[in-house]
């Protein structure tokens, strides 16, 4: 899949390196779409310079060995500066380490959301190529943690985790917060993706009777071990994250067993205009509306790349993985000129950029003001499942989980 280009010999490759099949192929793909909306508008507005962008897309199967050969392609062969993806953090690490900062790309991911991604920040081995557009876990473990002690009312919980840096990540950092707000974890069990069965795990999980099972997955995983816990007689409440907020999930679990019994977390969207403008172009160009977890992160990392790029361009640098990074602050200046996710907008960017003026890209995510580490923060969503569908309920704002984080 790549965007059609008015002008095939002048183009700057965009990698979008995300699931399209494997365990998070549903939100995968309609990531994609989102990405390429971006790019796609982007071009409408002029490109850069009288060049267009291409969006160039590698599957990860959510497998890291894949992933990083899909971006080794999209660099050796595309020669792309700056990449979308991947979509989990075990892929995302891989190809940070192994290709990415190694050469020189950047690399924007909307969902990976491991606290470890930041920890490679600080130890100096990101190079300052690596950003992401959703915020890290270590604040979904801490709203995740209030929602079970404080809404859900728990006072013991077990947990199954997928053994990779993101299962361990999340389920680290709610078992931390959890016990400190006077709660116990009964286990803590890690689980492989791709068992025929995960019997000896869930008996695991059960052994220290728990109120409710915290599961930490993917969703393929995750309905084995679901049916496995239900055929078991595990106790009918559960915690679910950003990574089980996906209607296929629901639906193949179904709703006689999670309506009302399910207590959730996903990194939500500020409101910003740009979320309006996002929704109702994805709809005019795919005919529905969007459904997938981080499709506002997805569009909003190939946009913030795109616009980076043509800051470099607008001041006479050649257009590489380094004046893309170089050029990222440029683009989100707080004090810039607020620009919003529309071809309208993207028109008024380039002119800016071209006066050699900053610009505030506002995402449909949100405001998207990035640490030095790469991280923002953000809302959470705090969802349930009603009826047999996803239900979301109450956003606690980032300033209220930082309040929470300190004992507020």
């Amino acid at each position: 899949m790549t965007t059609v280009l008015a002008h095939a010999a002048c183009t700057i490759p965009i990698g979008v390196a995300l699931s399209t099949s494997g365990e998070l192929s549903a939100q995968g793909q309609e990531n994609v779409q989102m990405a390429q909306l971006a790019i796609k508008q982007v071009n409408q507005a002029g490109g850069i310079d009288g060049c267009h962008f291409q969006s160039i897309v590698g599957n990860t199967q959510t497998t890291p060995s894949v992933g990083v050969d899909a971006v080794k392609k999209l660099i050796d062969l595309k020669n792309v500066p700056a990449v979308v993806g991947a979509n989990s953090s075990g892929v995302t690490m891989a190809i940070l380490t192994s290709v990415s900062v190694p050469g020189k790309v950047v690399l924007i991911s909307p969902s990976a959301t491991s606290p470890a991604l930041t920890q490679l920040a600080k130890d100096g081995k990101t190079g300052g190529y690596w950003f992401r557009t959703a915020p890290s876990d270590a604040l979904q473990g801490v709203a995740m943690a209030y929602v079970a002690r404080n809404q859900a009312k728990l006072q013991r919980v077990a947990i199954l985790y997928l053994n990779n840096p993101y299962g361990k990540g999340l389920s680290g950092r709610f078992a931390s917060e959890f016990k400190a707000m006077g709660g116990k974890v009964t286990a803590d069990v890690p689980f492989n993706p791709n068992q025929p069965a995960y019997m000896s795990e869930v008996q695991q999980a059960m052994s220290g009777h728990p109120q409710a099972l915290f599961l930490v997955g993917y969703p393929n995983t995750a309905e084995v071990i679901m049916r496995e816990w239900i055929g078991s007689g595990g106790p009918h409440t559960y915690l679910f994250p950003d990574a089980l907020h996906a209607p296929q999930f629901v639906n193949s679990i179904g709703g006689s067993y999670l309506n009302g019994h399910v207590w959730g977390t996903v990194p939500g969207n500020t409101k910003t205009r740009s979320l309006g403008y996002v929704h109702k172009a994805f709809k005019q160009t795919y005919g529905h509306a969007t459904r997938e977890s981080y499709d506002g992160a997805s569009y909003d990392a190939a946009a913030i790349e795109a616009l980076a790029a043509e800051a470099a361009k607008a001041k006479g640098e050649k257009v590489t993985g380094t004046t893309v990074r170089d050029m990222i602050p440029d683009v989100t200046n707080p004090k810039g000129t607020p620009i919003y996710a529309s071809v309208a907008d993207f028109r008024k960017a380039a002119k800016l950029l071209k006066e050699g003026k900053p610009i505030r890209y506002v995402g449909a995510s949100g405001e998207l003001q990035f640490n030095r580490y790469g991280d923002v923060s953000g809302p959470m969503v705090v969802w349930r499942v009603k009826n047999g569908a996803i239900d979301r309920i109450e956003t606690l704002s980032a300033k209220r989980i930082a309040a929470i984080k300190a004992g507020g």
